[in-house]
């Protein structure tokens, strides 16, 4: 019997996303893949497996850039793919984000974070003590002085940029995030902190995380499961250990081979080399 604990907080069935016309073929076409309340889970693919696309459509944005989405995606028993668009501007920060590659693009240019955070806390139902309160306790958790508020996005470092999105989604208390290679271009010892500080987010809020990379090494010290997506399909979805303990299939085994290691050779890039399971589109 299924218990309330063992219902998937987040479930994708027989998604697909296509561009162009209905019979294009998919970019994503993912069978069956479901995330519990507190679970993180890792998406690993090689360049061009759909790993963004499938993170994206979860949060309802590739259909802004004229994709075709069928199928289902459920958060907390609601249908996601037939809601209209202001439902799931509700849904975004409140209960689903994402931290991007390059949190720069996530914030505006011409205003302090500050305003983007406090505007998305208002948006989402605080008072402006509240949302203040909130936002610069959320930083203080991240490490950061409230001050920080005040700067604009070119005169903090990415790592920090990166610190303040993690705040936001604290602040908003969000149950589903999506982090899109949010440490690929920050130095090892960042990486570690952000890693850190997600783990710490998952365990304040029972928030369930759906960690985008290409780096198995990294995901394997993260996440309870690993789901690696080939040509925008699931080819292997184990628990982590399991999976990178005996990989099943030529692409997970290249990831694996591609992970960087103290004092050994650079290996083939993701989607190099030959085999059946070139990188997709």
């Amino acid at each position: 019997m299924t218990t309330a604990d063992d219902a998937p907080f987040l479930q994708l069935r027989d998604l697909r996303v296509r561009y162009g016309t209905a019979d294009s073929a998919p970019v994503v076409h993912i069978d069956q893949l479901t995330v519990k309340c507190g679970e993180f889970i890792g998406i690993a693919g090689e360049s061009g497996a759909g790993k963004t696309t499938a993170g994206l459509t979860v949060l309802g944005l590739t259909r802004h850039a004229g994709a075709r989405v069928t199928g289902s995606i459920r958060l907390a028993g609601e249908e996601l793919v037939s809601a209209p668009e202001r439902r799931l501007r509700r849904l975004r920060g409140s209960t689903m984000a994402l931290i991007p590659q390059n949190p720069a693009a996530a914030f505006s240019p011409v205003l302090p974070v500050g305003a983007t955070v406090l505007r998305a806390l208002r948006l989402h139902g605080c008072t402006r003590a509240e949302a203040r309160r909130r936002a610069t306790t959320a930083l203080e958790r991240v490490g950061l002085p409230a001050e920080h508020l005040t700067r604009y996005p070119h005169q903090l470092s990415g790592g920090q940029l990166q610190r303040v999105a993690i705040a936001l989604a604290s602040a908003l208390r969000t149950r589903l995030l999506i982090a899109d290679e949010p440490t690929s271009a920050l130095d090892v010892t960042v990486q570690a902190e952000i890693c850190a500080l997600l783990a710490e987010l998952r365990a304040a809020h029972a928030t369930a995380v759906l960690f985008i990379s290409h780096d198995l090494a990294l995901l394997a010290g993260l996440c309870d499961r690993i789901a690696v997506l080939h040509q925008g399909r699931v080819i292997e979805d184990r628990p982590a250990a399991n999976l990178i303990a005996a990989p099943r299939t030529d692409c997970t085994r290249r990831l694996l081979a591609a992970a960087p290691r103290l004092g050994a050779p650079a290996a083939p890039g993701p989607g190099e080399g030959s085999g059946e399971e070139a990188a997709g589109a």
